[in-house]
């Protein structure tokens, strides 16, 4: 789930529009954002999808 979170992010929905999207809670929308970039760890959405781009997977 994280991976289409990731996508949506790419695409600057909100949180609620990524839940709505998704069929999933607007928690659980935070959880995969907090998790993402603390993974990449990168400190905001901008930082995110620059390394992710970079990493190939978007």
């Amino acid at each position: 789930m994280e991976k289409e979170v990731l996508l949506l992010i790419t695409q600057g929905l909100t949180n609620a529009k990524t839940a709505e999207k998704l069929f999933i809670s607007i928690p659980t929308v935070n959880t995969d954002r907090k998790s993402l970039l603390e993974k990449f760890e990168v400190k905001n959405p901008a930082m995110l999808i620059g390394k992710a781009t970079k990493s190939g997977l978007i």
